[in-house]
């Protein structure tokens, strides 16, 4: 059972590292595999549309979020301030880290906040959930709108992209199934019950899904992969663990100058310095076709910094928990 439960809790982190392995030693089933078209969507793009869905149906109640305060100050944080360290990472790293894994990181600077294992960081911390499951809604509605215009910067010297085609792309692929999992959830009360029931399985299925998108691009970008030299993936490795200490400083920094009531902070910390994997592998699906082919070697840099967030999180939001239950266990019984 103890086994079971660690599979289930590390998933992701598991299966990313398996299917980058199998990926890389036997690229042929992913080669395959990116080939397949189901209508006009290749079966990457049709894996990021389960994704959305699915977290559209699992969103919660968002009824006592409306902390405005903080909410407005994590919008700002997550779609304002932190892709701003997109610009230092693509300048000082050029010329010492090869491209791709810079634009990478870039890509990962730009997106919104996690989907899932954020809201998972802040219920473990004891901060306001039903804040956090608002902004995660909402910074991912507003940032299908900013993020073609930032990602049209991060690869202006590579191949120009338009903004306009590429905010057609991630409507469809992000937003349009995101709605339509919230709607399901609402107009359907079968489809809320199960959501609600089956909310382990749904969240091991959207994992699923993601790991498909990146066996395809690590499969489809294999030769690039292995030609690229240890040493730029090891920088890479150093600064997406950075990336994710900047933007906690500045949630930190920032969330205690708004003085914020301690669930609010909480909330505030952990949500703006979390970054959303599965809209980093849309936003790769997205690309145009001379781009996609590098697709498999840029995911690589946000993978690590998914892994970096995650581990990192974790172990401030047990020390937040053991810190509040040890608070509860001093206070008295009876008010004085």
């Amino acid at each position: 059972m103890a086994a079971k439960d660690f599979l289930i809790k590390n998933f992701l982190i598991i299966g990313l590292l398996a299917v980058i392995t199998f990926g890389l030693v036997c690229p042929s089933p992913g080669e395959s595999l990116d080939g397949i078209q189901i209508g006009t969507f290749r079966l990457p793009q049709v894996a990021v549309i389960v994704i959305f869905i699915v977290s559209g149906l699992c969103l919660d109640s968002i009824s006592e979020c409306l902390q405005y305060k903080a909410l407005t100050l994590s919008i700002v944080l997550v779609l304002g301030v932190t892709p701003l360290l997109a610009w230092p990472i693509l300048h000082f790293g050029h010329g010492y880290v090869e491209e791709s894994l810079l634009q990478g990181l870039a890509v990962f600077c730009v997106v919104p906040t996690t989907l899932s294992s954020g809201v998972t960081m802040v219920t473990q911390a004891k901060g306001n959930v039903s804040l956090a499951v608002l902004l995660t809604t909402v910074t991912n509605l507003l940032g299908v709108g900013t993020m073609p215009w930032s990602v049209s910067k991060i690869f202006e010297t590579t191949v120009p992209i338009k903004p306009s085609e590429m905010l057609f792309e991630l409507i469809w692929l992000t937003l349009v199934p995101l709605i339509v999992g919230m709607l399901l959830r609402e107009v359907i009360p079968a489809a809320k019950s199960f959501a609600k029931t089956n909310k382990k399985v749904l969240g091991l299925c959207q994992n699923s899904c993601i790991l498909l998108v990146v066996l395809l691009m690590t499969s489809s970008a294999q030769p690039k992969i292995m030609s690229t030299d240890s040493a730029d993936l090891w920088m890479a490795l150093a600064i997406a663990a950075a990336i994710h200490l900047v933007y906690r400083v500045v949630g930190y920094v920032s969330a205690t100058a708004a003085v914020l009531e301690p669930r609010e902070w909480v909330t505030v910390v952990l949500m703006s310095s979390q970054k959303s994997l599965p809209v980093c592998v849309s936003v790769m699906s997205a690309l145009p076709a001379d781009l996609r082919r590098n697709s498999g070697l840029m995911i690589v840099p946000c993978i690590m910094a998914h892994a970096s967030q995650l581990i990192i999180d974790s172990i401030l939001a047990v020390r937040w928990e053991v810190h509040d239950e040890k608070k509860a266990m001093k206070a008295p019984l009876l008010p004085s």
